[in-house]
């Protein structure tokens, strides 16, 4: 299965900011703060994916998507089922309202050292690392 998982941030007059969502309570995820997540539909491409799953989960359409060219695998523990997770960095509009649907119960924008610290990860943080690092040198230039 390929998922997508999408970073959102926004600019502001004083720097960036990351968006953080905090998802409904699920019986086998104990879990704090994330980002946008969802599967790959049939037809679809993993970008067209990205850009659904934004506007389905903060009811935003992003001003632009970068495929980060990055990846990280997992085994589900519903099914036992293998997920490939590509990641994508899309950008919003600073004055952008975001409505949450019924995945999420709250959020916060932060910064990029809040987003490291206050993710929700786990296995190994090579993945998560990589990510990071890219993202810094595409809006913390």
């Amino acid at each position: 299965m390929t998922k997508v998982w999408v970073v959102v941030y926004r600019r502001l007059e004083d720097g960036i900011e990351l968006l953080l969502l905090k998802p409904n309570p699920e019986p086998d995820m104990d879990r704090e703060f994330y980002v946008i997540t969802g599967g790959v539909e049939q037809g679809e491409t993993a970008e067209e994916a990205a850009l659904r799953e934004t506007y389905e989960e903060i009811g935003i359409v992003p001003i632009s998507v970068v495929d980060l060219d990055s990846s990280f695998e997992y085994i589900n523990k519903r099914n036992g089922t293998t997920v490939t997770e590509r990641s994508f960095l899309a950008e919003v509009s600073s004055n952008s309202t975001i409505t949450l649907n019924e995945e999420h119960i709250d959020y916060k924008w932060v910064s990029l050292d809040e987003f490291r610290k206050d993710i929700w990860w786990i296995g190994p943080r090579e993945p998560l690392q990589e990510v990071i690092m890219k993202i810094q040198k595409l809006i913390f230039r």
